[in-house]
């Protein structure tokens, strides 16, 4: 063979062998996904004073009965429903491993927002009713603004949430109670003081609401940001406050591709999304293994 072919031969299959060392390097883990799911005010179709006339709708709302259909889905297929510190603890901050009793289960977040009281009334039922029936607790991560704690039904607003009401919840393991801002502001459209402002008077008073129960300080440590605004002047005063920010941008979460933690994704849930669907987007997350592996980032 001439040595002018062979030369071809082996400047190709170096080409060859330099382009399978890039590809190999370049080929990224599997995403590891976990839906983050948000949720509104529950309200209850038997019960006439939550249906119109009595009650206005909202396309925000959703039903206490698909929610259970929805619900019995995760509790019967042993989902693990993180808390918020959960969420940051093993998945975004990465300091503590996975427990062992959670691997080979999927792990999932159920948000409700602005601390209606349909949650409370409708929602918290179904999970007791769920334990006694699979004898495995599921749990709700409420955003809530404390100025609209323990409004009754009147014209101008819906029932919300009291104090006692998320005591009951916390103490019980049900609920893990964060900030919505304290009056459900467009953070966005704040100046310093008045943003600094809303995000102090919520943490406050959540865990005033709370003291006696929360001693690791868990109450209000992350938040979600009212009609998901956020911008850099938000974003720069978060860490005083808050560990992590939830906002809504219909994607699921891909825990080992999170380069801002201020940014964590929520699929919005409302009147027209079916428990169905929800079950889909759920089955999409990942199965928890020892050999997950992603970038440990440091905050």
């Amino acid at each position: 063979m001439k040595l002018k072919t062979l030369r071809k031969i082996g400047y190709f299959l170096g080409l060859f062998l330099i382009s399978l060392g890039l590809t190999a390097g370049t080929v990224k883990s599997p995403s590891v996904y976990i839906p983050v799911f948000g949720f509104h005010d529950i309200i209850d179709l038997q019960d006439k004073a939550e249906i119109p006339p009595q009650r206005p709708s909202y396309n925000i709302d959703y039903t206490k009965q698909d929610l259970e259909k929805f619900l019995d889905y995760l509790v019967r297929e042993d989902y693990w429903f993180l808390s918020s510190q959960d969420l940051f603890i093993y998945f975004i901050k990465k300091s503590k491993p996975i427990p062992p009793e959670h691997l080979g289960q999927k792990a999932i977040v159920l948000t409700f927002d602005d601390g209606y009281k349909g949650v409370h009334k409708n929602a918290l039922p179904i999970l007791k009713k769920l334990e006694d029936k699979y004898g495995k607790k599921g749990k709700f991560v409420l955003f809530v603004n404390p100025w609209t704690m323990g409004i009754d039904n009147n014209m101008k607003d819906l029932s919300h949430v009291s104090c006692n009401n998320l005591r009951e919840g916390y103490k019980s393991g049900f609920y893990d109670i964060q900030s919505h801002g304290f009056s459900h502001k467009n953070l966005a459209e704040l100046d310093g003081k008045e943003l600094e402002l809303e995000l102090y008077l919520a943490k406050f008073a959540l865990r005033k609401c709370t003291h006696d129960l929360d001693r690791n300080k868990i109450v209000a440590a992350h938040i979600a940001y009212p009609y998901g605004a956020i911008n850099k002047r938000v974003e720069k005063l978060l860490p005083k406050y808050h560990l992590t920010g939830f906002l809504y941008d219909d994607n699921l979460v891909k825990v080992n591709r999170l380069r801002n933690k201020y940014h964590i994704s929520r699929v919005t849930v409302n009147n027209k999304t079916s428990p169905y669907k929800l079950i889909r987007l759920a089955k999409k997350a990942s199965t928890l293994s020892k050999n997950l592996k992603w970038k440990k980032v440091s905050y």
